[in-house]
């Protein structure tokens, strides 16, 4: 491991750290701030390149800060992006699906069949109409909150 490093200059391994950070971020644990510590290594390696620094302890310094830099800028509009999406499943909306099993009732979690797949359910709380809906009937999805499926009874009107 040693020869590996060993022909690289301290501002390569830092760029190096930092891109292998944001993939760890992107592929494997996504949420757990790595994509910050990824900007705050590469932050390291410009300075670096600019000759800003070049003791080993102002580098280390200058990680934590543009990693606490990095975080204080962009959380809050990630977490607005990530919320913005929602699920990520907008085009289940107004669909049809179908109960699968056993009867929905209002107030607790049940299940439907929609495009071959099961998934839990609840009724929409501001839904009209039945209190419960037997399997086999179709249903209108109206949202889908945290991979659970809000339906409503189908209406005449609905596609």
């Amino acid at each position: 491991m040693d020869d590996l490093l060993s022909g690289l200059t301290p501002s390569a391994i830092w760029l190096i750290a930092g891109a292998l950070l944001i993939i760890l971020e992107l592929v494997l644990v996504p949420g757990i701030g790595f994509l910050f510590a990824g900007l705050g290594a590469i932050s390291v390696g410009g300075g670096l390149i600019a000759g800003w620094i070049d003791s080993l302890s102002a580098q280390f310094i200058l990680f934590f800060l543009s990693t606490a830099f990095w975080t204080a800028l962009l959380w809050k509009p990630l977490k607005s992006f990530i919320a913005g999406k929602e699920s990520g499943f907008d085009d289940m909306v107004g669909s049809t699906a179908v109960v699968f099993d056993q009867s929905i009732e209002k107030g607790k979690m049940g299940k439907v069949k929609w495009s071959g797949t099961i998934m839990k359910c609840q009724f929409d709380p501001e839904a009209d109409g039945l209190e419960v809906i037997a399997p086999e009937t179709e249903v209108t999805i109206t949202k889908v909150s945290k991979g659970i499926l809000i339906v409503r009874a189908k209406s005449p009107t609905d596609r």
